[in-house]
């Protein structure tokens, strides 16, 4: 099924011209055409990788915010206790929390990109063939 997206500017009526204009025409309106859809499908994949992304740094803020029980108090106290530990902790120790954080928040950003990624591509192809969700 090829995607394309369904716009006012492509459902335009075809005039009848000579021969030779439609013979020009049609690969031009095919290469528009897959020109706007792969427009289309950047700016969508790149606002849900960000979306994604964004969610995973904010899994952290949620975790701590329910280990505080919602108080802000408790949540910004556990933020200076860690704050003040990583402080204190000598440079090999700072480096080895900094890689095991990034290696958490890569896994964490992955499961959350392969969690949403079918309902992603379902509406991405809806969107594309021009069907109403």
């Amino acid at each position: 099924m090829e995607l394309h997206l369904v716009d006012p500017v492509h459902q335009a009526p075809v005039l009848p011209q000579s021969n030779i204009a439609s013979v020009t025409s049609a690969p031009k309106r095919t290469w528009q055409r897959r020109t706007s859809d792969l427009c289309y499908i950047a700016l969508k994949a790149s606002g849900f990788i960000a979306s994604s992304y964004l969610m995973a740094l904010g899994a952290p803020l949620l975790f701590f915010l329910a280990l505080s029980g919602g108080d802000a108090g408790l949540l910004f106290g556990q933020i200076a206790n860690i704050a003040e530990r990583f402080l204190a902790a000598d440079h090999a120790r700072q480096a080895a929390f900094l890689g095991e954080v990034k290696v958490v928040l890569i896994g964490l950003a992955t499961l959350l990109i392969a969690w949403r990624l079918p309902r992603f591509l379902r509406d991405l192809n809806n969107e594309l063939s021009g069907e109403k969700s």
